[in-house]
């Protein structure tokens, strides 16, 4: 796919967070592709106001006594919290919120484009098991997913150069999307990503919250470039169908079924952007920077839960 670029993924942190952020950095990298183009709504923040909404925003009340306790024991006491920058892209919704439950065909995209060593296997029908090839392992599970929000737990080992004895760290991520059709067939779609992450090693916890600043920001960036990444797909699946379609067809680092339904996604996206074309060839529609700067992800949601 010649029209679909993403910049590498920063290599270098590792050894700027010392020994014990190189498992941190990886999930956030790995996880953010989760939602190239997008817009900036909002800054980032650690502040307190932002991770009690965060916290206020898990709906405990419809998981299991287990899931809450393991959630609680990280968001009770991280030893990082971080809101990213509200992100606008343009985006077709089916794909995005598949692309957002499935990273692992992102990460298979990345394999064939020759710009990643991560790797990411499905383990069961809500969990992942990842590696980004220098010593890094997690098991990601979707706890909690609807259009709207999604809720990820995740565990982490790093074993590698950078540390005397295996790593430990676990994390939870709260995805929350908002929805604005800005003309009829054309949908803004708002992110806002919440980072809880406890290591389970007191050296490796000071050394994050001292190195915050440096891994908050490159996680940012991260999140952008792969948000919008996700919206190049969706424009790839309106103006190039057919190499989209055909690299579909070649991921085979995802199982047949889910490389089957992302065809399909693709195909669907393609015949309402033909659509909209169709209908309103001279319309005027908005651009994501159009959208009010207090915009932000609505509650609520508009499809039934998916909770293991």
């Amino acid at each position: 796919m010649g029209n679909l670029t993403y910049r590498p993924l920063r290599r270098d942190l590792g050894r700027a967070c010392a020994r014990g952020c190189a498992a941190v950095v990886f999930l956030l990298v790995l996880l953010c592709a989760l939602p190239a183009m997008a817009t900036i709504t909002s800054k980032a923040t650690t502040g307190r106001a932002a991770r009690d909404a965060a916290v206020k925003a898990i709906p405990f009340g419809e998981l299991t006594p287990a899931t809450q306790e393991k959630l609680n024991d990280v968001i009770s006491r991280p030893s990082m919290y971080r809101r990213m920058p509200v992100k606008v892209i343009e985006c077709d919704p089916d794909l995005y919120v598949f692309l957002v439950r499935y990273p692992e065909v992102v990460v298979n995209i990345w394999q064939r484009m020759g710009i990643t060593e991560v790797a990411a296997k499905r383990t069961g029908d809500f969990s992942l098991l990842t590696s980004d090839g220098a010593g890094t392992r997690s098991n990601v599970e979707l706890v909690y997913g609807t259009r709207d929000k999604h809720v990820f737990y995740a565990t982490a080992t790093y074993d590698g150069p950078l540390v005397k004895r295996p790593l430990h760290a676990r994390c939870v991520f709260l995805l929350q999307s908002g929805y604005l059709e800005a003309s009829p067939g054309r949908t803004h779609i708002a992110s806002q990503l919440d980072v809880f992450i406890r290591i389970d090693h007191t050296g490796a916890d000071l050394a994050l919250k001292a190195l915050h600043p440096l891994v908050g920001k490159t996680a940012d960036i991260n999140f952008t470039e792969s948000v919008g990444f996700l919206q190049q797909i969706s424009q790839a699946a309106g103006t190039n169908t057919y190499g989209l379609r055909r690299l579909a067809a070649g991921l085979t680092g995802v199982d047949g079924a889910v490389r089957e339904y992302f065809a399909g996604l693709v195909q669907n996206a393609s015949r309402r952007a033909a659509a909209r074309v169709a209908s309103q060839p001279q319309a005027a529609t908005a651009t994501p920077s159009d959208r009010p700067a207090n915009w932000r992800p609505a509650g609520g949601g508009h499809s039934s839960a998916m909770r293991p």
